[in-house]
């Protein structure tokens, strides 16, 4: 048993594992999502403030690939379209799952690549989701603040991959 600990003890990569827990802690702190709250008179500054905030971390640009923040808008497109055509103001239960669907979806590509989750805790899209829950007019209000997001990425000069 001596001979174990020993060995355990002596690995070089020990101490490594121990400093990478640590880092990933401190990662995860700086990486939390923002609760952004907007209204339909503040959400293209509140998506504009996200953008530079990005690009400032970046030397002036988005890191985020437009393909990707592109990705999210189709998702988001897709279920305004149909919403629009409804005449109720509460949402039936195919458009509630399908909200959680898009959160699934931004969860999962958020999760695939660093730039992506940046860009997701900094916009605060997950928390504004959440939000939504069966309201047609919250639905329709996230919408455009993801269109907006998307503008002002292209307009600061997302990266084109």
């Amino acid at each position: 048993m001596a001979n174990y600990n020993n060995y355990n003890n002596r690995r070089p990569n020990n101490g490594y594992n121990q400093n990478r827990q640590q880092n990933n802690f401190s990662s995860n702190k700086q990486n939390e999502e923002k609760r952004i709250d907007f209204t339909s008179t503040t959400y293209v500054d509140k998506a504009e403030e996200v953008i530079k905030v990005l690009a400032d971390a970046n030397r002036g640009k988005p890191k985020l690939s437009t393909s990707k923040i592109r990705n999210i808008l189709s998702l988001v497109s897709d279920i305004y379209n149909d919403v629009m055509l409804e005449a109720n103001s509460v949402l039936d239960e195919k458009y509630v799952s399908r909200i959680q669907y898009i959160k699934m979806r931004i969860a999962y590509e958020a999760g695939r690549e660093p730039d992506v989750k940046n860009f997701v805790n900094e916009a605060g899209l997950i928390y504004n989701i959440n939000k939504i829950g069966n309201d047609k007019q919250k639905l329709i209000l996230f919408c455009h603040y993801v269109e907006a997001l998307v503008a002002y990425h292209r307009f600061y000069g997302g990266a084109d991959n």
